[in-house]
């Protein structure tokens, strides 16, 4: 098998497994999805996300949502995760530790031709087997990655009322060196 054949095979069961986990995401949270495997977490570690990450803590319920899992992967490969913060609180898992380990992982750079092979995935993908995203939302994320380059986005609507996700990126070495936690299922 050819090179380029087990990477859209392997995006294409990440991909798959999202979509089991949350069936109602949109096209926008497939980018967002994407983009956070490829560029991580350093687009939202400005002066204010230590307050942030804390606000979002004390807002959360840690009983809601008891099936999330602490880790689930935002790239193919599986270096970044998102750490789901109900079950990271449940668990006991130290904010600071967490933070730190954001911080470490924030100092990844993407690269934007790496997000724009997985976006071409993501189109095929969603010919092919038939996936139910809106063409022309597509084409609007195809001219303003055109125009712009790679941006990161928030959420749908829809996607936030469904889930309310709360977590964040980092890169999965560093979460388990700075935190004890396993983060393989």
């Amino acid at each position: 098998m050819r090179q380029r054949e087990m990477d859209e095979e392997k995006f294409r069961a990440f991909l798959v497994e999202h979509l089991r986990m949350r069936p109602r995401m949109e096209v926008r949270d497939v980018y967002k999805l994407l983009y956070q495997g490829v560029f991580g977490v350093s687009h939202i570690m400005g002066e204010k996300a230590w307050e942030r990450l804390m606000e979002e803590s004390e807002r959360v319920a840690p009983m809601d949502h008891v099936d999330e899992p602490l880790v689930e992967p935002v790239s193919v490969d599986g270096r970044f995760v998102r750490v789901n913060l109900r079950p990271y609180i449940r668990l006991g898992g130290d904010l600071r530790a967490l933070y730190r380990a954001m911080l470490e992982s924030s100092e990844h750079v993407g690269d934007p031709s790496e997000f724009v092979s997985l976006w071409g995935m993501f189109k095929e993908a969603a010919v092919e087997l038939e996936l139910d995203f809106d063409d022309e939302t597509i084409r609007l994320y195809d001219r303003s990655l055109d125009e712009a380059g790679p941006e990161p986005r928030h959420h749908s609507a829809e996607y936030r009322e469904a889930y309310y996700p709360a977590y964040r990126v980092v890169m999965r070495r560093i979460f388990e060196e700075y935190t004890g936690f396993s983060s393989r299922a």
